[in-house]
């Protein structure tokens, strides 16, 4: 039986495991679309996904032996630990995305995906987060915000209470319905509504891709905030504005991917003027840092 070390990141909406041989070695990897986050999804079914990423991985790699488990588990350590057959070693999202980014030391994490915060590590140990207080109290700069923005503004225009936008027909064409009303009950309607609301942030960049101004202004402002965690960031725990930044999440890790990024030139502008220039793009996913960190403290 094949013996490996077994990388993990977990999310909202999907699971990726990664087989990692005894070099340090990415073998293969899997995924199971579905949540692992106890707070949109409920027990059982989160169970389910875990367990159906680890019969996915033995079939892939004929059956292992795991030597050890690390990564982001989303506060199922006991379930990963259980199915992996070994003790799994809980990392946050922070180190995951630094490791990726080859930062080892003092440096900041700006993160955006559904949710979004900024981590900072001071000597390769996260020393704090600065927002990511949920949807509900924050999250400001995340695609649950960008989402929710768009919605508002497309309200707001059909009310005639804002600016006009395209986002108003964007969102009638999502949720189709006998009014308009009905179209924005809809996203209620959806079996997870903070997905559903983050989801609308792809109308939101095709309107700004389009050159509606409210769009592009909702993006703008969700770099503004992301930009004011990062200088907190730097600010509150004593980092070096030498040290460097980089970024994970699958909004922002878009974003930088896009030929004309709506968020990354503001994030580096407002940064540069608050004299941090050290920016280190994403050299690969989080599941790229659970590898690197199992190379660097595991083997």
């Amino acid at each position: 039986m094949r013996q490996i070390y077994i990388a993990a990141d977990g999310g909202g909406t999907k699971l990726e495991l990664g087989a990692v041989s005894s070099q340090g070695e990415l073998i293969t990897t899997v995924r199971v679309d579905g949540g692992i986050n106890k707070k949109t999804s409920d027990e059982k079914t989160v169970e389910n996904n875990i367990v159906s990423a680890f019969e996915k991985l033995k079939e892939q790699t004929g059956g292992f032996e795991a030597l050890g488990c690390a990564g982001f588990f989303m506060y199922n350590t006991e379930i990963f630990s259980r199915a992996a057959g070994c003790e799994a070693i809980s990392l946050d999202e922070g180190t995951l995305g630094l490791y990726a980014a080859g930062i080892y030391g003092d440096g900041v994490l700006i993160l955006s995906g559904t949710g979004a915060d900024v981590f900072v590590s001071k000597g390769g140990k996260t020393a704090g987060i600065i927002g990511g207080y949920g949807a509900i109290l924050g999250d400001e700069g995340s695609g649950f915000a960008i989402g929710r923005a768009g919605i508002n503004a497309a309200i707001a225009s059909y009310e005639g209470r804002g600016e006009k936008t395209a986002l108003t027909e964007y969102l009638t064409k999502k949720y189709p319905a006998e009014t308009f009303r009905r179209s924005v009950y809809g996203i209620y309607e959806a079996p997870q509504t903070s997905r559903e609301v983050a989801d609308f942030c792809k109308e939101c960049e095709q309107a700004a891709d389009e050159g509606d101004a409210v769009a592009l202004n909702i993006f703008k402002e969700a770099a503004h905030a992301l930009t004011g965690f990062a200088i907190a960031a730097y600010k509150n725990y004593g980092i070096e504005k030498t040290a460097p930044y980089t970024f994970s999440g699958g909004v922002i890790t878009h974003d930088i991917k896009r030929g004309k990024p709506l968020m990354l030139p503001h994030i580096r502008k407002e940064l540069a003027e608050a004299g941090i220039t050290n920016c280190v793009l994403p050299k690969g996913t989080p599941l790229t840092g659970a590898v690197k960190w199992i190379k660097r403290n595991l083997i």
